[in-house]
Protein backbone atom coordinates (compact mmCIF):
# COMPACT_ATOMS: atom_id res chain seq x y z
CA UNK A 1 0.00 0.00 0.00
CA UNK A 2 1.07 3.39 -0.63
CA UNK A 3 2.56 5.81 1.94
CA UNK A 4 0.81 8.82 1.02
CA UNK A 5 -2.12 8.72 3.07
CA UNK A 6 -5.69 9.45 1.54
CA UNK A 7 -6.27 12.20 4.46
CA UNK A 8 -4.46 14.57 2.46
CA UNK A 9 -7.12 17.74 0.79
CA UNK A 10 -9.39 17.09 -1.96
CA UNK A 11 -12.31 18.95 -3.48
CA UNK A 12 -15.57 16.80 -4.05
CA UNK A 13 -16.17 18.13 -7.36
CA UNK A 14 -19.84 16.94 -9.58
CA UNK A 15 -18.02 16.42 -13.02
CA UNK A 16 -20.30 17.15 -16.08
CA UNK A 17 -19.59 16.18 -19.60
CA UNK A 18 -20.54 17.67 -22.70
CA UNK A 19 -22.86 15.75 -25.05
CA UNK A 20 -21.04 15.42 -28.30
CA UNK A 21 -23.73 17.59 -30.28
CA UNK A 22 -22.31 20.73 -28.01
CA UNK A 23 -18.44 20.23 -28.11
CA UNK A 24 -18.51 19.93 -31.78
CA UNK A 25 -20.28 23.43 -32.78
CA UNK A 26 -17.86 26.06 -34.26
CA UNK A 27 -15.96 28.60 -31.50
CA UNK A 28 -19.06 31.08 -31.91
CA UNK A 29 -21.74 28.59 -31.53
CA UNK A 30 -20.27 27.23 -28.73
CA UNK A 31 -19.66 30.14 -26.56
CA UNK A 32 -23.76 30.71 -26.95
CA UNK A 33 -24.68 26.84 -25.82
CA UNK A 34 -22.13 27.02 -23.31
CA UNK A 35 -23.27 30.25 -21.60
CA UNK A 36 -27.52 28.36 -22.25
CA UNK A 37 -26.25 25.73 -20.59
CA UNK A 38 -24.71 26.93 -17.31
CA UNK A 39 -28.08 29.25 -16.94
CA UNK A 40 -29.91 26.06 -17.33
CA UNK A 41 -27.60 24.08 -15.11
CA UNK A 42 -28.45 26.98 -12.23
CA UNK A 43 -32.22 27.39 -12.52
CA UNK A 44 -32.04 23.19 -12.17
CA UNK A 45 -29.94 23.55 -9.01
CA UNK A 46 -32.23 26.20 -7.88
CA UNK A 47 -35.45 24.81 -8.32
CA UNK A 48 -34.33 21.82 -6.79
CA UNK A 49 -33.27 23.86 -3.47
CA UNK A 50 -29.38 22.76 -4.15
CA UNK A 51 -26.66 24.94 -3.15
CA UNK A 52 -24.53 24.74 -6.27
CA UNK A 53 -21.70 26.60 -8.33
CA UNK A 54 -21.59 26.03 -11.67
CA UNK A 55 -18.43 26.54 -13.15
CA UNK A 56 -17.59 26.25 -17.55
CA UNK A 57 -14.51 24.87 -18.03
CA UNK A 58 -15.24 25.02 -21.89
CA UNK A 59 -14.36 21.01 -22.35
CA UNK A 60 -16.22 20.06 -18.88
CA UNK A 61 -18.79 22.03 -16.07
CA UNK A 62 -17.48 21.73 -12.81
CA UNK A 63 -20.37 21.86 -10.11
CA UNK A 64 -18.67 22.50 -6.40
CA UNK A 65 -21.54 20.85 -4.17
CA UNK A 66 -21.78 18.55 -1.05
CA UNK A 67 -25.43 17.45 -2.16
CA UNK A 68 -25.84 14.46 -3.48
CA UNK A 69 -28.72 15.16 -5.15
CA UNK A 70 -26.91 17.50 -8.02
CA UNK A 71 -26.27 14.30 -9.67
CA UNK A 72 -29.77 13.18 -10.17
CA UNK A 73 -30.55 16.79 -11.28
CA UNK A 74 -27.59 17.28 -13.13
CA UNK A 75 -28.57 13.92 -15.65
CA UNK A 76 -31.69 16.12 -16.40
CA UNK A 77 -30.33 18.90 -17.72
CA UNK A 78 -30.02 18.61 -21.69
CA UNK A 79 -26.58 18.94 -23.02
CA UNK A 80 -25.01 16.56 -20.43
CA UNK A 81 -23.77 13.75 -21.68
CA UNK A 82 -22.85 12.41 -17.96
CA UNK A 83 -22.69 13.25 -14.54
CA UNK A 84 -19.53 12.46 -12.37
CA UNK A 85 -18.56 12.66 -8.61
CA UNK A 86 -15.29 12.91 -8.32
CA UNK A 87 -12.53 13.34 -5.74
CA UNK A 88 -9.83 16.13 -7.08
CA UNK A 89 -6.09 16.54 -5.50
CA UNK A 90 -3.94 18.50 -6.62
CA UNK A 91 -0.33 16.98 -7.90
CA UNK A 92 2.96 17.43 -8.80
CA UNK A 93 4.24 14.44 -10.89
CA UNK A 94 3.15 11.25 -12.22
CA UNK A 95 4.25 9.21 -8.81
CA UNK A 96 1.44 11.39 -7.11
CA UNK A 97 -1.20 10.44 -9.33
CA UNK A 98 -0.13 6.88 -9.37
CA UNK A 99 0.00 7.15 -5.17
CA UNK A 100 -3.52 8.19 -4.61
CA UNK A 101 -4.88 5.73 -7.25
CA UNK A 102 -3.38 3.10 -5.36
CA UNK A 103 -4.63 4.33 -2.12
CA UNK A 104 -8.59 4.78 -3.40
CA UNK A 105 -8.65 1.17 -5.74
CA UNK A 106 -6.77 -1.44 -4.30
CA UNK A 107 -8.81 -2.43 -1.95
CA UNK A 108 -12.22 -2.25 -4.20
CA UNK A 109 -9.70 -4.47 -6.87
CA UNK A 110 -8.74 -7.12 -5.00
CA UNK A 111 -10.21 -10.36 -6.48
CA UNK A 112 -11.33 -8.54 -9.41
CA UNK A 113 -10.98 -7.93 -12.81
CA UNK A 114 -10.34 -3.83 -13.37
CA UNK A 115 -9.56 -1.37 -16.30
CA UNK A 116 -7.71 1.98 -15.73
CA UNK A 117 -9.16 4.87 -18.08
CA UNK A 118 -7.30 7.58 -17.95
CA UNK A 119 -7.72 10.91 -19.96
CA UNK A 120 -6.15 13.93 -20.07
CA UNK A 121 -8.14 17.24 -20.49
CA UNK A 122 -7.09 20.88 -20.65
CA UNK A 123 -3.95 22.36 -21.30
CA UNK A 124 -2.43 19.09 -22.26
CA UNK A 125 1.36 20.57 -23.22
CA UNK A 126 1.34 21.64 -19.25
CA UNK A 127 0.98 17.77 -18.49
CA UNK A 128 4.63 15.89 -18.65
CA UNK A 129 2.83 12.72 -19.31
CA UNK A 130 0.44 11.00 -21.09
CA UNK A 131 -2.86 9.08 -20.39
CA UNK A 132 -0.99 5.25 -21.36
CA UNK A 133 1.87 6.49 -18.82
CA UNK A 134 -1.03 6.77 -15.44
CA UNK A 135 -2.98 3.55 -17.19
CA UNK A 136 0.41 1.54 -17.30
CA UNK A 137 1.76 2.74 -13.71
CA UNK A 138 -1.08 2.89 -11.97
CA UNK A 139 -2.46 -0.64 -13.34
CA UNK A 140 0.74 -2.47 -12.66
CA UNK A 141 0.43 -0.82 -8.53
CA UNK A 142 -3.41 -2.44 -8.71
CA UNK A 143 -2.23 -6.07 -9.94
CA UNK A 144 0.38 -6.09 -7.20
CA UNK A 145 -2.52 -4.94 -4.96
CA UNK A 146 -4.80 -8.51 -6.23
CA UNK A 147 -6.34 -7.12 -8.71
CA UNK A 148 -6.42 -8.56 -12.65
CA UNK A 149 -6.57 -6.49 -15.81
CA UNK A 150 -9.61 -7.13 -18.30
CA UNK A 151 -9.49 -3.92 -20.66
CA UNK A 152 -12.68 -5.42 -22.39
CA UNK A 153 -15.05 -7.25 -19.44
CA UNK A 154 -14.11 -5.63 -16.44
CA UNK A 155 -15.89 -5.20 -12.90
CA UNK A 156 -13.79 -2.20 -11.63
CA UNK A 157 -13.37 1.24 -13.98
CA UNK A 158 -10.62 3.40 -12.05
CA UNK A 159 -11.95 6.45 -13.42
CA UNK A 160 -9.09 9.54 -13.70
CA UNK A 161 -9.24 12.79 -15.83
CA UNK A 162 -5.56 14.83 -15.70
CA UNK A 163 -5.59 18.44 -15.72
CA UNK A 164 -2.89 20.85 -15.79
CA UNK A 165 -3.56 21.55 -11.90
CA UNK A 166 -6.04 18.34 -10.84
CA UNK A 167 -6.27 15.19 -11.13
CA UNK A 168 -9.94 13.51 -10.44
CA UNK A 169 -10.91 10.21 -9.34
CA UNK A 170 -14.34 8.80 -10.27
CA UNK A 171 -16.67 7.76 -7.44
CA UNK A 172 -20.25 7.47 -8.88
CA UNK A 173 -21.17 8.22 -12.87
CA UNK A 174 -24.54 8.47 -14.57
CA UNK A 175 -24.99 8.73 -18.07
CA UNK A 176 -27.28 11.57 -18.63
CA UNK A 177 -29.85 12.78 -21.14
CA UNK A 178 -27.51 14.33 -23.77
CA UNK A 179 -29.26 16.24 -26.86
CA UNK A 180 -29.19 20.40 -26.90
CA UNK A 181 -29.48 22.60 -23.94
CA UNK A 182 -32.87 23.73 -23.59
CA UNK A 183 -33.41 27.17 -25.48
CA UNK A 184 -30.67 27.22 -28.33
CA UNK A 185 -32.91 26.56 -30.48
CA UNK A 186 -35.69 29.15 -30.01
CA UNK A 187 -38.78 28.91 -28.68
CA UNK A 188 -42.26 26.92 -29.66
CA UNK A 189 -45.86 25.78 -29.49
CA UNK A 190 -46.40 22.12 -28.37
CA UNK A 191 -49.95 21.09 -28.67
CA UNK A 192 -51.17 19.11 -25.39
CA UNK A 193 -53.71 16.47 -25.15
CA UNK A 194 -52.68 14.81 -21.85
CA UNK A 195 -51.80 11.57 -23.72
CA UNK A 196 -48.91 9.56 -23.95
CA UNK A 197 -47.71 10.80 -27.37
CA UNK A 198 -48.56 14.95 -26.86
CA UNK A 199 -45.69 14.88 -23.82
CA UNK A 200 -43.30 12.58 -25.34
CA UNK A 201 -43.23 14.92 -28.91
CA UNK A 202 -43.43 18.21 -26.17
CA UNK A 203 -39.93 16.45 -24.44
CA UNK A 204 -38.45 15.04 -27.91
CA UNK A 205 -38.37 18.61 -28.81
CA UNK A 206 -36.93 20.32 -25.84
CA UNK A 207 -34.15 17.71 -25.84
CA UNK A 208 -33.18 19.45 -29.55
CA UNK A 209 -32.63 22.49 -28.00
CA UNK A 210 -36.24 24.18 -27.98
CA UNK A 211 -37.85 26.04 -25.35
CA UNK A 212 -41.81 25.45 -25.76
CA UNK A 213 -44.63 27.21 -24.38
CA UNK A 214 -47.97 24.81 -24.12
CA UNK A 215 -51.61 24.86 -25.88
CA UNK A 216 -54.48 23.06 -24.34
CA UNK A 217 -57.87 22.72 -26.02
CA UNK A 218 -60.61 22.44 -23.46
CA UNK A 219 -62.72 19.53 -24.92
CA UNK A 220 -64.33 18.19 -21.49
CA UNK A 221 -64.60 20.81 -19.16
CA UNK A 222 -62.59 21.22 -15.31
CA UNK A 223 -61.22 17.59 -15.23
CA UNK A 224 -59.85 17.66 -18.18
CA UNK A 225 -57.92 20.32 -17.79
CA UNK A 226 -56.72 19.49 -14.06
CA UNK A 227 -55.26 16.66 -15.83
CA UNK A 228 -53.93 17.87 -17.99
CA UNK A 229 -52.06 21.10 -16.08
CA UNK A 230 -50.77 18.24 -14.20
CA UNK A 231 -48.80 16.18 -17.06
CA UNK A 232 -47.64 19.33 -18.18
CA UNK A 233 -46.36 20.60 -14.97
CA UNK A 234 -44.43 17.46 -14.53
CA UNK A 235 -42.67 17.53 -17.76
CA UNK A 236 -42.16 21.45 -17.22
CA UNK A 237 -40.63 20.33 -13.91
CA UNK A 238 -38.38 17.85 -14.40
CA UNK A 239 -37.06 18.72 -17.78
CA UNK A 240 -37.59 22.49 -18.77
CA UNK A 241 -34.80 24.59 -17.08
CA UNK A 242 -33.39 27.90 -18.15
CA UNK A 243 -36.48 29.86 -19.13
CA UNK A 244 -40.16 30.97 -18.09
CA UNK A 245 -42.64 28.70 -19.65
CA UNK A 246 -46.28 29.39 -20.53
CA UNK A 247 -49.64 27.52 -20.37
CA UNK A 248 -52.46 28.52 -22.73
CA UNK A 249 -55.55 27.12 -22.78
CA UNK A 250 -58.33 27.47 -25.44
CA UNK A 251 -61.74 26.26 -24.86
CA UNK A 252 -63.09 24.77 -27.75
CA UNK A 253 -66.27 23.72 -26.54
CA UNK A 254 -68.73 26.18 -27.74
CA UNK A 255 -66.92 25.62 -31.52
CA UNK A 256 -67.66 21.69 -30.75
CA UNK A 257 -71.30 22.34 -30.11
CA UNK A 258 -71.58 24.35 -33.28
CA UNK A 259 -69.77 21.76 -35.20
CA UNK A 260 -72.19 18.71 -34.01
CA UNK A 261 -74.76 21.04 -35.37
CA UNK A 262 -73.55 21.97 -38.82
CA UNK A 263 -71.10 19.54 -39.61
CA UNK A 264 -71.19 15.70 -40.81
CA UNK A 265 -70.66 13.56 -38.40
CA UNK A 266 -67.59 11.56 -40.35
CA UNK A 267 -65.89 14.95 -40.75
CA UNK A 268 -66.43 15.68 -36.71
CA UNK A 269 -62.43 14.48 -35.77
CA UNK A 270 -60.81 15.88 -38.85
CA UNK A 271 -62.49 19.26 -38.32
CA UNK A 272 -61.91 19.37 -34.78
CA UNK A 273 -58.54 18.61 -35.37
CA UNK A 274 -58.32 21.79 -38.15
CA UNK A 275 -60.17 23.89 -35.84
CA UNK A 276 -56.89 23.00 -33.23
CA UNK A 277 -54.36 23.87 -35.52
CA UNK A 278 -56.16 27.03 -36.99
CA UNK A 279 -56.24 28.33 -33.26
CA UNK A 280 -52.86 27.53 -33.08
CA UNK A 281 -51.86 29.58 -35.67
CA UNK A 282 -53.76 32.48 -34.70
CA UNK A 283 -51.79 32.23 -31.26
CA UNK A 284 -48.63 31.51 -32.89
CA UNK A 285 -49.15 34.58 -34.58
CA UNK A 286 -50.28 36.88 -31.72
CA UNK A 287 -47.00 35.36 -29.47
CA UNK A 288 -44.25 35.04 -32.18
CA UNK A 289 -44.08 31.18 -32.05
CA UNK A 290 -42.38 30.30 -35.76
CA UNK A 291 -43.22 26.45 -34.93
CA UNK A 292 -46.11 24.01 -33.73
CA UNK A 293 -45.34 20.91 -32.02
CA UNK A 294 -47.84 17.78 -32.51
CA UNK A 295 -47.73 14.40 -31.32
CA UNK A 296 -49.01 12.76 -34.14
CA UNK A 297 -47.86 9.20 -35.56
CA UNK A 298 -48.55 8.23 -39.14
CA UNK A 299 -51.28 5.82 -39.17
CA UNK A 300 -51.93 5.51 -35.42
CA UNK A 301 -55.82 6.56 -35.42
CA UNK A 302 -58.20 7.42 -37.98
CA UNK A 303 -57.50 11.34 -38.36
CA UNK A 304 -53.69 10.71 -38.62
CA UNK A 305 -53.48 8.76 -41.58
CA UNK A 306 -51.34 10.58 -44.24
CA UNK A 307 -54.34 12.05 -46.60
CA UNK A 308 -55.77 13.16 -43.17
CA UNK A 309 -52.69 14.73 -42.23
CA UNK A 310 -52.46 16.73 -45.08
CA UNK A 311 -55.97 17.84 -45.18
CA UNK A 312 -55.93 18.83 -41.48
CA UNK A 313 -52.99 21.35 -42.24
CA UNK A 314 -53.86 22.21 -45.48
CA UNK A 315 -54.14 25.94 -44.73
CA UNK A 316 -51.70 26.00 -42.01
CA UNK A 317 -48.91 28.35 -42.89
CA UNK A 318 -46.97 28.05 -39.53
CA UNK A 319 -44.64 24.95 -39.49
CA UNK A 320 -45.81 22.16 -38.07
CA UNK A 321 -43.03 19.61 -36.58
CA UNK A 322 -43.98 16.24 -36.08
CA UNK A 323 -41.31 14.32 -34.08
CA UNK A 324 -43.33 11.00 -33.49
CA UNK A 325 -44.33 10.61 -36.89
CA UNK A 326 -42.70 7.75 -37.89
CA UNK A 327 -42.61 6.19 -33.97
CA UNK A 328 -45.19 3.32 -32.99
CA UNK A 329 -46.69 3.28 -29.87
CA UNK A 330 -44.96 0.76 -28.02
CA UNK A 331 -41.97 2.97 -28.31
CA UNK A 332 -43.89 6.19 -27.26
CA UNK A 333 -45.08 4.44 -24.32
CA UNK A 334 -41.48 3.61 -23.42
CA UNK A 335 -40.30 6.69 -23.53
CA UNK A 336 -43.22 8.39 -21.72
CA UNK A 337 -41.87 5.97 -18.91
CA UNK A 338 -38.63 7.28 -19.09
CA UNK A 339 -39.27 10.59 -18.84
CA UNK A 340 -41.65 9.93 -15.85
CA UNK A 341 -45.14 11.36 -17.49
CA UNK A 342 -46.44 8.07 -18.21
CA UNK A 343 -48.24 6.86 -14.75
CA UNK A 344 -49.85 10.84 -14.96
CA UNK A 345 -51.16 10.30 -19.11
CA UNK A 346 -52.70 6.78 -18.35
CA UNK A 347 -55.03 8.19 -15.86
CA UNK A 348 -55.95 10.27 -18.53
CA UNK A 349 -59.43 9.26 -20.02
CA UNK A 350 -59.50 9.60 -23.94
CA UNK A 351 -62.42 12.65 -24.90
CA UNK A 352 -64.91 10.58 -27.08
CA UNK A 353 -67.73 13.18 -27.27
CA UNK A 354 -67.52 13.17 -31.13
CA UNK A 355 -69.99 10.23 -31.69
CA UNK A 356 -70.23 11.25 -34.70
CA UNK A 357 -69.88 7.57 -36.62
CA UNK A 358 -67.67 6.04 -38.64
CA UNK A 359 -64.89 8.66 -39.15
CA UNK A 360 -63.53 9.30 -42.83
CA UNK A 361 -59.92 7.95 -43.32
CA UNK A 362 -59.23 9.41 -46.68
CA UNK A 363 -59.89 13.01 -46.44
CA UNK A 364 -59.34 15.78 -48.68
CA UNK A 365 -58.24 19.31 -48.23
CA UNK A 366 -61.35 20.20 -50.60
CA UNK A 367 -63.89 18.39 -48.58
CA UNK A 368 -62.71 19.45 -45.06
CA UNK A 369 -63.03 23.24 -46.82
CA UNK A 370 -66.36 22.42 -47.66
CA UNK A 371 -67.04 21.40 -43.42
CA UNK A 372 -65.23 24.40 -42.58
CA UNK A 373 -67.29 26.94 -44.13
CA UNK A 374 -70.44 25.66 -42.37
CA UNK A 375 -69.14 26.93 -38.78
CA UNK A 376 -67.97 30.25 -37.63
CA UNK A 377 -64.45 30.96 -37.36
CA UNK A 378 -64.81 34.76 -35.68
CA UNK A 379 -66.42 32.40 -32.61
CA UNK A 380 -62.86 30.38 -32.96
CA UNK A 381 -60.88 33.79 -32.99
CA UNK A 382 -63.03 35.04 -30.46
CA UNK A 383 -62.35 31.76 -27.73
CA UNK A 384 -58.68 32.29 -28.52
CA UNK A 385 -58.68 36.23 -27.59
CA UNK A 386 -60.65 34.48 -24.13
CA UNK A 387 -57.85 32.16 -23.69
CA UNK A 388 -56.31 31.70 -20.30
CA UNK A 389 -52.77 31.96 -19.90
CA UNK A 390 -50.46 31.34 -17.08
CA UNK A 391 -46.95 30.27 -15.96
CA UNK A 392 -46.63 26.98 -15.85
CA UNK A 393 -44.52 27.03 -12.33
CA UNK A 394 -47.57 28.61 -11.05
CA UNK A 395 -50.26 26.38 -12.09
CA UNK A 396 -52.02 24.12 -9.47
CA UNK A 397 -54.21 21.11 -9.72
CA UNK A 398 -56.32 21.94 -7.31
CA UNK A 399 -59.96 20.93 -7.87
CA UNK A 400 -61.95 23.46 -9.25
CA UNK A 401 -65.68 23.65 -8.44
CA UNK A 402 -67.74 21.54 -10.84
CA UNK A 403 -70.62 23.68 -12.43
CA UNK A 404 -72.64 20.54 -13.62
CA UNK A 405 -75.87 20.12 -12.36
CA UNK A 406 -79.16 18.26 -13.22
CA UNK A 407 -81.76 20.50 -11.34
CA UNK A 408 -82.67 24.44 -11.52
CA UNK A 409 -81.70 26.41 -8.10
CA UNK A 410 -84.74 28.06 -6.36
CA UNK A 411 -84.22 31.68 -7.47
CA UNK A 412 -81.88 31.10 -10.12
CA UNK A 413 -82.12 33.14 -13.42
CA UNK A 414 -82.34 30.52 -16.53
CA UNK A 415 -80.52 31.49 -19.47
CA UNK A 416 -80.81 29.91 -22.59
CA UNK A 417 -77.51 30.27 -25.42
CA UNK A 418 -79.06 28.72 -28.52
CA UNK A 419 -80.18 30.58 -31.01
CA UNK A 420 -83.72 32.68 -31.64
CA UNK A 421 -84.65 29.75 -33.76
CA UNK A 422 -84.48 27.10 -31.70
CA UNK A 423 -85.42 29.23 -28.27
CA UNK A 424 -88.65 30.41 -30.17
CA UNK A 425 -89.44 26.24 -30.78
CA UNK A 426 -88.66 25.34 -27.40
CA UNK A 427 -87.37 27.06 -24.03
CA UNK A 428 -87.67 26.20 -20.34
CA UNK A 429 -90.17 27.90 -18.82
CA UNK A 430 -89.07 31.43 -17.26
CA UNK A 431 -85.94 31.27 -19.69
CA UNK A 432 -84.33 34.47 -21.51
CA UNK A 433 -82.82 33.93 -24.66
CA UNK A 434 -78.81 34.64 -24.25
CA UNK A 435 -77.55 33.50 -27.27
CA UNK A 436 -73.59 32.47 -26.89
CA UNK A 437 -72.26 35.09 -28.93
CA UNK A 438 -73.80 37.82 -27.55
CA UNK A 439 -73.35 36.40 -24.11
CA UNK A 440 -69.73 36.61 -24.59
CA UNK A 441 -69.81 40.04 -25.02
CA UNK A 442 -72.35 40.69 -22.41
CA UNK A 443 -72.15 38.45 -19.83
CA UNK A 444 -69.62 40.97 -17.50
CA UNK A 445 -72.74 43.49 -17.60
CA UNK A 446 -75.29 40.89 -15.82
CA UNK A 447 -75.98 41.49 -12.44
CA UNK A 448 -74.83 39.49 -9.73
CA UNK A 449 -77.56 38.92 -7.31
CA UNK A 450 -79.07 35.97 -8.16
CA UNK A 451 -77.86 33.01 -9.07
CA UNK A 452 -77.56 31.70 -13.01
CA UNK A 453 -78.42 28.41 -14.84
CA UNK A 454 -77.19 28.02 -18.47
CA UNK A 455 -78.49 25.56 -20.83
CA UNK A 456 -77.68 24.75 -24.69
CA UNK A 457 -77.80 22.06 -27.20
CA UNK A 458 -75.67 19.33 -25.29
CA UNK A 459 -74.30 21.39 -22.56
CA UNK A 460 -71.06 22.01 -23.76
CA UNK A 461 -71.71 26.01 -24.48
CA UNK A 462 -73.51 26.07 -20.84
CA UNK A 463 -70.68 24.80 -19.47
CA UNK A 464 -68.01 26.89 -20.91
CA UNK A 465 -69.99 30.06 -20.32
CA UNK A 466 -70.43 28.62 -16.88
CA UNK A 467 -67.27 28.53 -15.85
CA UNK A 468 -66.00 31.65 -17.17
CA UNK A 469 -68.75 33.36 -14.99
CA UNK A 470 -67.59 31.35 -11.73
CA UNK A 471 -64.09 32.96 -12.77
CA UNK A 472 -65.86 36.30 -12.68
CA UNK A 473 -67.27 36.32 -9.31
CA UNK A 474 -70.98 34.76 -10.45
CA UNK A 475 -72.45 32.21 -8.81
CA UNK A 476 -73.83 30.20 -12.51
CA UNK A 477 -74.39 26.51 -13.26
CA UNK A 478 -74.83 24.45 -16.69
CA UNK A 479 -77.67 21.81 -17.03
CA UNK A 480 -75.95 18.92 -17.39
CA UNK A 481 -76.55 17.01 -20.67
CA UNK A 482 -78.45 20.47 -22.17
CA UNK A 483 -82.27 20.64 -23.85
CA UNK A 484 -82.68 16.84 -23.76
CA UNK A 485 -81.94 16.24 -20.15
CA UNK A 486 -83.61 19.23 -19.08
CA UNK A 487 -87.18 19.00 -21.10
CA UNK A 488 -87.20 15.39 -18.91
CA UNK A 489 -86.22 17.46 -15.55
CA UNK A 490 -89.11 19.60 -16.38
CA UNK A 491 -91.74 17.89 -17.45
CA UNK A 492 -91.06 15.88 -14.20
CA UNK A 493 -91.10 18.67 -11.86
CA UNK A 494 -94.66 19.58 -13.96
CA UNK A 495 -95.99 15.80 -12.73
CA UNK A 496 -94.54 16.66 -9.28
CA UNK A 497 -96.60 20.13 -8.65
Amino acid sequence: MSSKRLDRPYDSVLMLRLCGEVTTKSEGIRNQFNRRLANNLRDAFERAEIDAEVHDRWYRFDVETDDRRALDVATRVFGIRAASWTRAYDWEGLDDIVDIGEALFADKVVGKTFAVRTKRAGYRDKIPFTSMDVDRELGTKLVEAGGDVDLDDYQVRVGIEVREDKAFFFEEELDAVAGLPCGVEGRALALMSGGFDSAVAAWTMMRRGVDLDFLFFNLAGPPQERAVKEVTKALHDRWAFGYTAWFHVVDLRPMIAEMREKVDGRFWQLLLKRLMMLAAEQLAEKRGYPALITGESCGQVSSQTLSNIAAITAPITTAVLRPLVGTNKEAIIARSRQIETHDICSRIPEFCALDGGPPIVDGTPTQLDEQQQRVDLGLLEELVRQRHSSKVKDLRVDDDPDVQIDSIPDGAVVLDLRSERDFDRWSCEGAVNLPLERALEQVGLLPKESPYLLYCEVGLKSAFLAERMLRMGYEAYSFSGGVAKLKKWEKKAREVR
